[in-house]
């Protein structure tokens, strides 16, 4: 693992984290508000405020194309690299999961 990477725990199971209807959960690790989204891929991750105007992503969705939507300005950010889906530059800081027998965790850098 790079040094300036660090493996934090969310959760020891799925369970334990409280997904809104949107398939989102608004969780806080080390003082940052970090989006956990249930997908058909897996569980991702990103930070919850909009780079664009902070608008709260949790209150937001994901949409057809696997894009979480901000709820504010109806942005869109890829949530496997973070690049906005209209191409005006603004990057959503995307984390990786990790799941495992010990619980889900979070890659913070």
């Amino acid at each position: 693992m790079n040094r300036d990477q660090k493996l934090i725990k969310a959760a020891a199971n799925i369970q334990e984290i409280h997904f809104q209807e949107n398939q989102i959960a608004k969780i806080t690790i080390e003082g940052k508000s970090i989006c956990l989204v249930r997908t058909s891929q897996g569980l991702k991750a990103c930070l919850s405020r909009c780079p664009h105007a902070g608008g709260d992503l949790s209150k937001g969705y994901i949409d057809k194309n696997k894009n979480i939507v901000c709820p504010v300005h109806g942005y869109r950010f890829s949530m496997d690299h973070g690049r906005d889906s209209n191409g005006e530059g603004y990057f959503l800081k995307i984390y990786k999961v990790e799941e495992n027998e010990e619980g889900i965790f979070v890659r913070l850098e």
